[in-house]
Formats: structure tokens, sequence, C-alpha cells
């Protein structure tokens, strides 16, 4: 990409972020202390803020510098994003729905059994499986805490109501553990790929 492309693409990006956020050329100007002659510039192609700048406005749009200054499609960008949402919200749905029809079909074959209903409290855990398997894919730190204490305390209930015995409530010491490492682990992680 030459520099003529290189300006083109970013200032496309720019009047589509702020199209898309519906403010208007001064309005954006002013957020960042710049007037809106100097914006309607930017999304001519005809000059382009510093990189300060340019972090700044992909940091308000939501987006990543380099998302801000490549030349993909920004609708298409947003596909991935809308696509990124919908996956793992579909995953854990159908886990609900197999928790259902397992339920159904125990209540259909089995009348007489007891306690189906704890095939839900299964489903608690194993929902919380798929979003950690989601949360490693594509989403940061505090995705993944709440994924996997999600799991903990999923499993922790699903113990306790399955097997009623008050020396289980001691379980929550070890979850409590747990989570205290689950988080510690995580800001570990971060802290390591910031640098």
């Amino acid at each position: 990409m030459n520099e003529t492309e290189f300006k083109t693409a970013v200032a496309a990006k720019i009047a589509y972020y702020r199209k898309k956020e519906g403010l208007t050329q001064s309005e954006l100007g002013a957020l960042f202390n710049y007037s809106d002659k100097s914006v309607s510039k930017w999304e001519r192609g005809e000059g382009l803020p510093d990189i300060y700048v340019l972090y700044q406005l992909a940091e308000h749009f939501g987006i990543s510098l380099t998302e801000l200054v490549s030349d993909a499609d920004p609708a298409a960008t947003d596909a991935r994003k809308e696509k990124k949402r919908f996956v793992p919200i579909m995953s854990i749905g159908l886990a609900w729905l197999t928790a259902s029809v397992i339920f159904f079909l125990m209540k259909f074959i089995l009348p007489d059994l007891q306690r189906t209903w704890l095939v839900f409290i299964y489903a608690v855990p194993v929902s919380f499986i798929i979003a950690t398997v989601f949360a490693a894919l594509w989403y940061g730190t505090v995705y993944k805490i709440i994924a996997v204490s999600g799991i903990i305390w999923g499993v922790f209930l699903s113990l306790i109501v399955t097997f009623p015995i008050a020396k289980l409530l001691y379980l929550i010491i070890i979850c409590a553990v747990l989570q205290a490492l689950t988080i510690l682990w995580f800001l570990m992680l971060h802290r390591i790929h910031k640098k």
C-alpha cells in the first residue's frame, strides 16, 4: 500500500466510524481539540492526525489502531465482531437445548425418576466450559476470569445439589482458593502479554 492508498484507507475509516457513532465532524473534532476543518481534511485524505491522535480515535471508536489504519473493510470487521458475539451465545444455547432434551427424555422414558431437574444444574458448568473456550479464542482477561470462575462455582453447585452432604460445604474453601488462584493466574498472564 502506497502513501495515497494509506491516507485514503484511513480517511474512509475515520468517516465510517464517525458516521456510525452519529457524530458530526465538529463534534468529533471537539472531542480531540481539533476543528471540523481538520476532521474534514482527515476524511478527504488530505492529511492525517499524528499517531497519538490516531490511537485516541481508535480507542474512542472501540477498535484497535491496526484496524483503523489497515485497508480492511470496516463493515467486514463489524461482521466479524458480530460473529464473535453470536457464536458463543448460540453454542451455550445448544448446551441448554441439549439439557432440555435430556430432561424431556428422562421424564418421558422414566417418569418416576426423581431429581431430573439436576440436568439443568449440570448445564451451568457445561455452559461455562463452552464460554471458556470462546473467551480463550476471542476475548480478554476479564471474560476468561468470569468463564473459569463459572466452571469452578458451577461444579461446586452441581456437587452440593447432587450430594446433599453437610461436609461437602467445606468445598467452598477449595473453590474460594481456586477462585483467587484463577484471578492471580490471568492477571499474571495479562501482565506478561502486555510487556
